[in-house]
């Protein structure tokens, strides 16, 4: 019982902080244009959002009449419901200007989303829904990565888009919309992040089980737990222990995020304990520790087992509030004490107060969300384990000093292999990093030159062999239609022997870039011999093919050269054929293609046979 009315008190704090955050804010819902040079958006600074308390509405409720539903502007920045049992739907509008079908791909940075139902547009006011959330497998996602990604074929016009979330974790759910390359690269980026975070956790992980190995001092193995717990909550929390530990396990994902922050703050707890050595130094505070420690644990079991999901995730944050306060209260009074190792303890545990109280504020929906904030709770860790790491070498080197002068020196040394170490790791790391990068930007070069035809900066024969097999896969795989536009330059012969092969050259390259400039971006245009170009269409049938090919016929003729003061027409044939169920492999739907190019040039040339 006292567990819920702290719940709704909370609750309600966050809806009166929200309701203040409204008022003051001075940004506008709209929807979202998009623009030729810009990579990414923030979907929620503009999304209209419903509450749906029992979870009861479907889409067809949602959708019938919108100017009914009641959907309302939300630009707090404070993208966080909380901790809540209510369903949120969310209601956005792309605008694409131009006349193209942008590909971009919907962004959820949230990992731990129970529930999400994604509705596209499919034209003539029919949708699409797309499912999505941890309760599912992680083999069934769209894309495998932690977090939730759906592909968005976004036609030109305006389009209205709606998502549904449900979680019994803390409903936090920024929601960006990105350039589907320019995701992935902004993707390593954060993946590098992580690697270099978990790297420099598990390195002091390591480093001070070496230490307890040698010394058997109690403090190295509580350590070494804590930095453990905090492994294991931080890496499900983002996302990784489900996509790498569990991924045929939901359920097992949902019951131990909360236990693993539960694990965390007792595994801090006992370490402080242990090595503020507070039963001797601070006798009263020990027990208050202790009566925590109980208290906490009750909590722990109480909510798993009798108390809904909702309030067993939110219980297990909320003692964050608690946790980290008291922890830096005794280090600061073992510091007062006369405990010099005291001293970096109570910097250390600030740092970590600080962050995770930040990230709780943050998941719990009283801080507006943000990369930083997030993520607050690591940055502090990494102080946490520098500060503690010394703290812990300080603290031998003050009860050694005790007993023999010699100790020092021993205390002196392991600080000096300590420096150079981080300094050894800091050379590698930055070494490795240039090493790794220069050899990336190499073969990325020497990748894209593979590809390329030096003459006119199409695509070459080989690489038009690796696409056209991937889309012929594709297309069977989803039974989507795939055309071929094969075309040839006329009298090309006698171009090279009236004006040389220079003119020439000229002729092929503006070929090449009408053809480029004449298509779609999702069609490929290959040059495949000396004047043979072939483009291949996903998703065209034979007709709009063959539409495309008359535009690119007309557009070749109106072209004209300039060379040594002359100027130079020049005209193509073009064959068209559509892939057909029959068709073994993509070769046969090329030979049909130059089957039908060169009936047109049988047929007087300079014209479209299909």
């Amino acid at each position: 019982m006292c567990m819920v009315i702290i719940k709704r008190i909370l609750q309600s704090l966050r809806w009166s902080l929200l309701l203040l955050l409204a008022c003051a804010s001075l940004a506008q819902a709209g929807v979202i244009k998009l623009e030729p040079a810009r990579d990414s958006y923030l979907v929620h600074k503009v999304v209209d959002v419903m509450e749906d308390p029992g979870g009861q509405l479907n889409f067809a409720d949602v959708s019938k009449d919108a100017s009914n539903i009641a959907f309302r502007e939300y630009h707090t920045g404070v993208f966080s419901f909380g901790f809540t049992d209510s369903a949120y739907w969310f209601r956005f509008e792309v605008d694409n200007p131009s006349t193209d079908v942008r590909n971009m791909m919907l962004v959820l940075r949230t990992a731990w989303l129970d529930d999400i139902s994604v509705y596209t547009p499919e034209g003539e006011g029919s949708y699409r829904g797309i499912q999505l959330g941890d309760s599912l497998p992680f083999v069934q996602r769209l894309h495998p990565n932690p977090q939730f990604l759906v592909d968005l074929q976004v036609q030109p016009g305006k389009q209205t888009y709606y998502l549904r979330i449900r979680s019994t974790q803390a409903l936090l759910s920024p929601i960006e919309l990105w350039d589907a390359q320019a995701f992935y690269d902004n993707d390593r980026l954060l993946l590098g992040y992580f690697g270099m975070f978990y790297g420099v956790v598990l390195v002091m992980l390591l480093y001070n089980a070496f230490i307890w190995g040698s010394t058997r001092d109690r403090s190295y193995l509580y350590y070494c737990l804590y930095l453990a717990a905090f492994f294991i909550m931080n890496f499900s929390y983002n996302g990784f222990s489900f996509q790498y530990l569990w991924p045929e396990l939901p359920r097992w994902a949902n019951l131990t995020y909360t236990s693993w922050v539960f694990l965390y703050q007792l595994m801090a707890i006992i370490f402080a304990m242990v090595f503020l050595e507070t039963a001797k130094r601070l006798p009263r505070m020990h027990r208050v520790l202790c009566l925590f420690l109980y208290a906490m644990v009750a909590a722990w079991l109480f909510t798993l087992i009798f108390a809904d999901p909702v309030l067993h995730n939110a219980t297990g944050v909320y003692f964050v509030f608690l946790y980290s306060p008291l922890t830096a209260i005794a280090g600061f009074l073992a510091w007062r004490a006369g405990f010099p190792a005291a001293r970096f303890f109570v910097v250390a545990s600030m740092g970590n107060l600080v962050g995770a109280f930040i990230t709780a504020m943050t998941v719990s929906g009283f801080m507006p969300y943000s990369f930083v904030t997030f993520h607050a709770v690591e940055f502090g860790i990494l102080l946490d384990v520098i500060l503690l790491s010394l703290a812990l070498a300080d603290r031998i080197k003050f009860l050694r000093l005790q007993n023999e002068a010699t100790e020092k020196r021993i205390i002196e040394h392991q600080l000096e292999s300590h420096a150079l170490l981080h300094q050894a790791k800091d050379d590698l790391e930055r070494i490795v990093s240039e090493r790794t990068a220069e050899l990336c930007k190499a073969r990325d070069e020497a990748e894209r030159l593979s590809r390329i035809d030096a003459l006119t900066g199409a695509y070459n024969r080989r690489y038009f062999n690796e696409v056209a097999t991937l889309e012929f896969a594709k297309v069977r795989r989803h039974h989507q239609p795939l055309s071929m536009i094969s075309f040839d330059i006329d009298l090309f012969k006698l171009i090279n022997d009236n004006y040389g092969h220079a003119a020439g050259d000229e002729v092929i390259r503006a070929a090449a870039s009408v053809s480029r400039n004449a298509v779609r971006e999702i069609d490929f245009v290959a040059r495949i011999g000396g004047e043979e170009f072939a483009i291949l269409l996903p998703g065209s049938t034979a007709e709009q093919a063959a539409a495309t090919a008359e535009r690119l016929r007309e557009l070749v003729i109106a072209e004209e050269i300039h060379y040594q003061g002359k100027k130079l027409a020049f005209t193509a044939s073009f064959g068209v054929a559509q892939l057909k169920d029959s068709d073994p492999s993509f070769e046969a739907l090329l030979q049909r293609a130059d089957e039908m190019m060169y009936r047109a040039k049988n047929m007087g040339r300079n014209r479209v046979a299909a």
